[in-house]
């Protein structure tokens, strides 16, 4: 089934999933300290490039506000996955019912183990491994401050952008080089909703006389509502303007013919979506936009605050 068709039918599943979700549980704390339980699953955002993204993850840790690290190992030594199969509202989950101390936590990270995580390239570029970067040195972390409360059973989804955190880096005759750094959302399935719809025809590459037809230019931004303006994709920002919360790649469903964007998983609130036709030139290593150097880069539209209500998956369509 098209990703796209797919996201339609995901919409309905999603909503029941989040509708569901229940903040209440029955594991009893341990003897020596109140306690939560917590269960978690991942999902990823799309990456055009890659036809496989295997990262092994061997642990969970949270933070403590204290400073104290919670270490939850996986079993087995872990688990490998492949983020190229969970999108569009699709996740794998991680663990389920881990019993964890109550209180505060301003933090939580991913373990991995590099030796058995890769990338294949899509076209031909075959199998390579990857590296930490600076700020994922110790795990891929997400700073979202959280309580888990005593004798009771949270739900979390963690979204992990490949297009946002793996930077892809041709190091001439030394070949190429895949860092992984820190690019994920996490949200509570208490709060969560979902932004999905249409875009309008006009603004698709092979319609807009400013964009290439090339495929791979067709991309949905997520910013906060107060967001001014909408940025580029970039390793470090340098402008001091925030770059995008999440990314989604658009394309056609051949069903109807329309063109979707699809976020899901997101905390409730407001949002704005931008739309770019010419992505492909969007490059994460470089924090240039509007000044881009090479004039290809620009956005078509950025839409007014849109708000997310949890438990419900929200259309708003992009028309100029």
């Amino acid at each position: 089934m098209n990703r796209l068709a797919r996201s339609i039918s995901l919409a309905a599943v999603f909503v029941a999933v989040v509708s569901g979700c229940s903040g209440s549980g029955n594991s009893p704390p341990n003897d020596n300290q109140s306690s939560g339980t917590i269960s978690l699953s991942l999902t990823d955002g799309p990456w055009h490039d890659a036809g496989a993204m295997m990262l092994h993850i061997t642990a969970v840790e949270l933070g403590h506000v204290d400073g104290h690290v919670v270490h939850l190992g996986l079993p087995g030594g872990g688990m490998g996955i492949d983020m190229m199969l969970l999108q569009n509202g699709i996740h794998r989950e991680l663990m389920g019912q881990r019993q964890v101390p109550a209180g505060h936590y301003e933090w939580m990270r991913l373990i991995l183990d590099m030796s058995q995580s890769y990338v294949d390239m899509a076209q031909g570029g075959g199998r390579h491994g990857m590296h930490m970067g600076a700020d994922a040195a110790d795990g891929l972390v997400v700073h979202h401050p959280f309580e888990i409360t005593e004798s009771a059973h949270h739900e979390f989804m963690l979204d992990y952008d490949l297009r946002l955190g793996l930077h892809h880096q041709h190091m001439g005759m030394m070949g190429d080089r895949f860092e992984l750094h820190s690019a994920m959302r996490m949200v509570h399935m208490n709060h969560a909703g979902g932004l999905m719809g249409v875009i309008d025809p006009a603004l698709i590459d092979v319609n807009h006389a400013d964009c290439d037809p090339a495929p791979g230019g067709n991309w949905a931004y997520l910013f906060p509502a107060d967001a001014v303006g909408p940025d580029d994709i970039a390793l470090d920002e340098v402008d001091g303007i925030p770059g995008p919360l999440a990314t989604d790649r658009v394309e056609m469903n051949p069903a109807t013919g329309d063109y979707y964007y699809h976020f899901a998983y997101l905390a409730d609130g407001s949002y704005r979506i931008a739309f770019t036709c010419s992505g492909e030139w969007d490059e994460s290593g470089d924090d240039d936009y509007p000044a881009d150097p090479d004039g290809l880069f620009d956005f078509q539209m950025f839409s007014d605050p849109i708000d997310v209500v949890a438990g419900e998956m929200h259309r708003f369509d992009l028309v100029p």
